[in-house]
Parts: C-alpha cells; sequence; structure tokens
C-alpha cells in the first residue's frame, strides 16, 4: 500500500478544524504534489522531510509523491505541519503500518538532522484537538508540559523523527512501549507567576 494518513489540527483564530493529512505514493518520475491550501512555509515542508527521513535511517523513495491536507478550504499556516506530512509519507512508503498513526494527531517543525523542533501554538492546537473528539497528540519535548496541561487527551513528546519511527515499528510487531505521558506538575508552576488578572 503506498497510502498513508495521519492528522492535523488547523487554527483559524483559537478555533480549530481536524485535517487528514494524507501521502501517496506512486512510480514515475520524482515529483511533489501538494494540495489543501499550504503556505509558503507549509509548501517547503517535502524539502526538510527529505532531508529528515535520510538523517533518520529511512529514506523516501525517489516516486512521483503527493500530498493533500483535507479539508482543503481551511489554510494550513505554519512549519508544525512537517510532522504529520513526514509520518504520512513514511506510512505510505511501508516503514510502519499506517492504521497505526490514522486517529494520532501530529505537530512540529523538524530540522534537517531529524529533530522535532518546537513550534508556536501547540496549547490552542492540542485544546482543540481534544474538543473535537482525539485522544492522543504527538508533540515536540519541548512543547510537551505546555501540552499536558489539556485534559482528557494523551500527550507524547517526541524529540526526533528517528526515535517516534522506532516507536511506531515497534508497536507494529507487537512490542509497545510505554507511552511517556507529561504530566503538567512542572508547568503548574506557571500559574503562581503574576499574571494580568493581578494587574487588573
Amino acid at each position: 500500500m503506498s497510502l498513508g494518513r495521519t492528522r492535523g489540527v488547523a487554527l483559524q483564530g483559537i478555533e480549530g478544524a481536524l485535517v487528514d493529512v494524507e501521502a501517496d505514493l506512486q512510480q514515475g518520475l520524482p515529483k511533489v504534489m501538494f494540495s489543501g491550501l499550504p503556505d509558503a512555509a507549509c509548501r517547503q515542508a517535502p524539502d526538510r522531510i527529505k532531508a529528515a527521513a535520510e538523517n533518520s535511517g529511512c529514506p523516501i523513495p525517489n516516486r512521483r509523491l503527493t500530498v493533500n491536507l483535507s479539508p482543503a478550504s481551511i489554510p494550513k499556516v505554519g512549519s508544525g505541519w512537517d510532522l504529520p506530512i513526514a509520518i504520512a509519507v513514511l506510512a505510505a512508503t511501508g516503514v510502519f503500518k499506517s492504521a497505526l498513526v490514522d486517529d494520532i494527531v501530529h505537530v512540529g517543525e523538524l530540522g534537517l538532522d531529524g529533530s522535532i523542533r518546537p513550534v508556536r501554538g501547540v496549547l490552542p492546537v492540542v485544546l482543540a484537538a481534544a474538543r473535537l473528539g482525539m485522544t492522543r497528540i504527538v508533540v515536540p519535548a519541548a512543547n510537551a508540559a505546555e501540552a499536558a496541561l489539556v485534559p482528557g487527551i494523551s500527550v507524547v513528546p517526541a524529540s526526533h523523527l528517528r526515535e517516534l519511527v522506532a516507536r511506531y515499528a515497534a508497536i507494529g510487531r507487537g512490542r509497545v512501549p510505554e507511552d511517556v505521558l507529561v504530566l503538567p506538575t512542572a508547568a503548574t508552576e506557571v500559574v503562581l507567576v503574576p499574571d494580568l488578572r493581578d494587574v487588573v
């Protein structure tokens, strides 16, 4: 099977919409076709993803790649789409089973070395995902404490694409690693810092 899919969340103001991130690999001249109203940063994702995958030990074959972000009517903004697109593409290549990531939300920017870098606006993305009924989200490790403030959704921190791919491959082989869930204990200390209510 050459089709992979996972989930992302597109924000419009403070509201969020669930997005299907689909990737399809077919025989043909190497070419990337992108649809789904991506902005400039999002449209550059395939270049970062190819380098990150290569440096993570799971190179993407030189074939025709189609990436679709659905629904297409909602703008997809920023580099936080790198990780969900990469996961969908790697699922399409067969590195792990696509069914494993169908209902997991991913967010994060990829470095060329495969590192998963923090992004802005993680908290509203996690809030939106929880409101939309999603039960699990993978976020950059640096954003995990913030993301864990949202109740009702499991937060899985990831620091490198290689580690995340190995985790999904292990789950597919029946070796289920224990999820590392971030508890908001450290993050709750932030509440003790004066905020705008004190000014008012």
